[in-house]
């Protein structure tokens, strides 16, 4: 669809700040630079409702993480209805737009989510006791385990056996839920 329309550098440049405010927390993109600026001093009704437009495309295409395809279909709807429509040169920016910023809006939008450091690595070892003043604590194994994290802080822990197999069916109950979740 986009390949034989032309962009509108105007629109594509408001899509541009609408982003780097709203998905990259740009506060230096204020309404009067939008307005004046970028769409040539529009009256601020015609900014107002430019700007909820655009606002409401863009999140419905954000929220769902749109794929090229799912986009092309999203605005071909959009082309289609009765009040509101896109034109084809509308529509073709926004695609310019979503193929030049959709992994850098994505990749925002994960690290906001993520609420501490993300595990960096992981490394383990099995210790066994060979002396002891406890009977039972010998020929035992240890998981020793050690994870380093992004922020540059380092976690270590044991575990015994039976710890070894709690956490490890939590984790499998983790999979499975994450499993089911992405195949919904």
């Amino acid at each position: 669809m986009a390949a034989t329309v032309a962009i509108d550098k105007s629109l594509l440049a408001f899509l541009n700040g609408i982003a780097r405010r709203l998905y990259f927390k740009d506060d230096s993109i204020s309404d009067e630079l939008l307005r004046t600026e970028v769409l040539g001093g529009i009256s601020e009704t015609e900014y107002n409702q430019k700007l909820r437009r655009y606002q409401l495309l863009l999140n419905s295409i954000v929220t769902a993480d749109m794929n090229y395809n799912q986009l092309d279909a999203f605005l071909k709807s959009q082309l289609q209805k009765r009040e509101g429509a896109l034109s084809a040169t509308e529509a073709a920016t926004v695609t310019k737009f979503w193929q030049s910023q959709k992994a850098k809006i994505h990749e925002t939008l994960v690290k906001d989510c993520v609420w501490d450091n993300q595990m960096k690595s992981i490394n383990w070892r099995i210790d066994v006791c060979t002396k002891s003043r406890h009977l039972e604590q010998l020929n035992q194994p240890t998981t020793i385990v050690e994870m380093k994290l992004e922020g540059g802080d380092c976690v270590h822990f044991e575990l015994t056996q039976q710890k070894l197999a709690e956490l490890l069916h939590q984790v499998e109950t983790i999979e499975q839920v994450i499993t089911r979740n992405a195949q919904s």
